[in-house]
């Protein structure tokens, strides 16, 4: 091998003169790829080279005495923009602007002109300018932009795919955009501004098949179907008189299909003569096809998230937040109609055998076939949820006798049982069902008192014997008398300064840094006479009796004492109930706490719930943005729970996402499809947080196979009882707790 290396090759000879030299790139512009166009300095033609042509379908004699404006003259505002970038050019020489145009056959096209001055050879200024096609790249910027805006407001998919439809009609002259969903295999109008009523109304439920129009078709077939001779064309054969009132010769209805590919809805150009398949077409169904399936997209999660967060995803029944509302809308129409509400609540007897001896998944089959009974069971009306666990709840509408309420509760009570044992046999689990109902409102003049009744009605089925129904009563009532005491003594504890009360501190583990950031204030009571009373007992209390502004303020008052003697790094979490924020100057009490306790308010975390949110809106934003004036941080507490809607994170600017315990529980059911959901909900979450700069703690972790799949999934932070319990002190300085921290770590 030769050390040298190889000869260069010879240059090409350099043009001899000018010329040859004009020639050459004369030729050269002549062959490039790119559209140039010459013009005087008023913009008229004097050259157009081959490209040009090809992209417009101009040629030079179409062009004779004509200016660039007369290509736009459609749209004045194009023909301003133009002459804005001629008046430029002569007189910076450069200059360079977006612009829409038409081409020969009057179709819209966005280009770009780069413009430059120059002189010829007897000093007229002549313009040199290159065209480039951006019509694509233009159509989706525009339409993505304001289709994602819809989007991020959460504007209701008819909405914006009414705004698709008017900027598709803007842009295509003549052509009327429609689109449909799928729905059991038919066609449903969704969108159609400029389609009559009439007309939607006489393609609504158009089945997904052959020879079904050009959507029905498009749909079965899952690819573009063009129809140019809508009266003859035997794809409209049983459509084509109702629309023949509109005028339309041509149909192009295109498939929308998700991301696994399948087609869940269609959308159409109607136009009154034959549509050509340009570029501008083409780029306006791929944009629109896209676009579209997003919009279908994000309607399916939002209404997948919805559905999860209104309803069980074992079981599919309503959950307790969809439950109440429906209760509170049938005791209105009871109350209207003068009839009896019966709610029954029914629980499992021995279901934790079931679990423990055959497992969860058996279990789910059980409480799914609950479910299913009591669907059943269920008349028009009716209102079946699962609270939680194997408690379930049947609202029994329309009573105008109390022995309908004693059938239909042997009814739920005998079917549970009998589907069980058909379903199972004496091989499967060996278990039934309890229940307890009251009625409403002639036993119950609230439905706080209502759900309490039943509750106690139950208890007594079970202490009973269980596997059999009992009826409020009021003998019962003598529970109503210990809640009573505990109210009044509860009153009497605030009046003493807390006397009874006492705080504990749950820590908060920041998985990033391994390192506990904080705690959590919780309350507790020691009652002179009945001893610990949980916080599930005397909180609600405090809230029906008006006393929980009180208790908030004596919390936060010790709270905050507490978190002062702390290390600096170290956050008190405190919970705000709604009324707290809408009653009294909260902020104020806070901004008073803080100045008494020297303490950052950095340090001081407030967490509320998204029911504050939705009671009254505007008061609770302001409460909130008043407090984050402060400097201290605000949580939302129990996310997923409630309504969930994404709209509460855009509105207010939340600096922690806390996830509910009862997702974080179900991540040790991954095998079961409670788990998957758990988990799906979780990674959403933590997902949905991160994307938007909020960091997530998960609350209630309580198993290493919790701590473990939420450091996999990334949150940021846990709170739980593998942690550590509430404690009246820190836990730090406990041994026990270093050596926990190293295997969790």
């Amino acid at each position: 091998m030769s050390a040298f290396p190889a000869a260069l090759p010879m240059p090409l000879p350099i043009p001899s003169g000018p010329e040859e030299m004009a020639l050459l790139k004369g030729v050269a512009i002549e062959e490039i790829d790119t559209a140039v166009i010459i013009t005087d300095a008023g913009g008229r033609f004097l050259y157009l080279n081959p490209r040009f042509s090809e992209l417009t379908g101009y040629q030079p004699d179409d062009v004779t005495g004509r200016a660039i404006p007369d290509l736009c003259a459609r749209h004045s505002a194009s023909c301003g923009h133009i002459q804005d970038i001629l008046s430029r050019v002569r007189l910076k020489r450069q200059y360079s602007g977006e612009v829409l145009i038409h081409n020969k056959d009057g179709h819209p096209m966005w280009v770009e002109l780069n413009a430059t001055a120059v002189r010829d050879a007897h000093k007229r200024q002549r313009l040199i300018a290159t065209v480039t096609d951006i019509t694509y790249a233009k159509l989706h910027d525009t339409l993505q932009r304001k289709v994602l805006e819809a989007l991020l407001e959460d504007r209701p998919l008819v909405d914006t795919l009414n705004l698709i439809c008017h900027e598709v009609e803007t842009l295509l002259h003549g052509v009327t955009m429609s689109v449909l969903r799928i729905v059991d295999d038919r066609l449903v109008p969704l969108a159609g501004p400029n389609l009559p009523d009439w007309y939607n109304n006489a393609i609504n439920g158009v089945p997904v098949g052959p020879d079904q129009g050009s959507c029905g078709t498009a749909a079965f077939r899952g690819e573009p179907v063009l129809v140019n001779d809508i009266p003859t064309d035997p794809l409209w054969s049983e459509y084509r008189k109702a629309v023949a009132p509109l005028g339309f010769r041509a149909c192009w209805s295109t498939p929308i299909k998700d991301k696994s590919g399948t087609v869940v809805g269609t959308f159409a150009f109607y136009a009154p003569k034959p549509l050509v398949l340009n570029t501008f077409t083409q780029s306006m169904v791929d944009i629109c096809s896209r676009l579209c399936s997003l919009a279908f997209e994000k309607c399916a999660f939002q209404d997948r998230i919805q559905f999860l967060a209104h309803h069980d995803a074992l079981t599919g029944l309503p959950n307790r937040a969809f439950f109440q509302a429906r209760l509170a809308e049938e005791a209105t129409r009871a109350t209207r109609q003068k009839t009896q509400l019966a709610l029954h609540i029914i629980d499992l007897d021995r279901f934790k055998e079931v679990n423990d001896t055959l497992g969860h998944p058996v279990g789910d089959e059980v409480l799914k076939t609950v479910a299913r009974t009591l669907r059943t069971h269920a008349a028009p009306g009716d209102v079946t949820a699962r609270l939680g666990g194997d408690e379930f709840v049947f609202l029994q509408v329309g009573i105008t006798d109390r022995a309908q309420a004693e059938l239909r509760a042997t009814q739920l009570i005998d079917g549970i049982r009998e589907t069980l044992s058909a379903q199972f046999d004496h091989h499967g689990p060996q278990t039934s069902a309890s229940a307890g109902f009251a009625l409403f409102p002639d036993e119950a003049p609230s439905f706080d008192h209502l759900i309490r009744h039943a509750d106690m009605a139950l208890y007594r089925a079970k202490t009973e014997g269980r596997n059999r129904w009992r009826a409020f009563d009021a003998t019962m009532a003598q529970a109503l008398l210990y809640r009573r005491r505990l109210e009044s003594d509860l009153r009497d504890a605030l009046a003493a300064d807390g006397e009874g009360l006492s705080l504990v501190y749950q820590p908060q583990f920041c998985l990033n840094d391994s390192r506990i950031i904080g705690y959590e204030a919780l309350a507790r009571w020691k009652h002179p006479s009945f001893g610990a009373i949980p916080p599930a007992e005397f909180i609600p209390i405090a809230e029906e009796a008006g006393m929980i502004a009180e208790l908030g303020e004596w919390i936060l008052n010790r709270a905050c004492d507490a978190a002062r003697a702390w290390a600096d790094d170290l956050t008190i979490a405190v919970n705000l109930s709604p009324a707290q924020i809408f009653e009294g100057d909260l902020t104020a009490f806070v901004k008073a706490t803080l100045d008494r306790t020297g303490l950052d308010p950095a340090r001081l975390e407030l967490e509320v719930t998204e029911g504050v949110l939705i009671d009254n809106p505007e008061r609770a934003l302001h409460v909130l943005h008043g407090l984050k004036d402060l400097g201290v941080r605000i949580s939302m507490d129990d996310f997923g729970t409630g309504y969930s809607s994404l709209s509460y994170l855009q509105t207010f600017p939340f600096d922690a996402i806390k996830i509910d315990r009862s997702f974080t529980q179900g991540l040790d059911e991954t095998r079961s499809k409670t788990g998957l959901h758990a988990e799906a909900i979780v990674r959403a979450v933590i997902g949905l947080g991160h994307a938007i700069g909020i960091p997530v703690i998960a609350e209630g972790v309580e198993t290493q196979t919790q701590f473990d799949r939420l450091k996999a999934l990334k949150c940021d932070a846990v709170q739980g009882y593998l942690i550590g319990k509430p404690m009246p002190h820190l836990i730090d300085p406990l041994p026990e707790f270093d050596t926990k921290i190293v295997r969790i770590a």
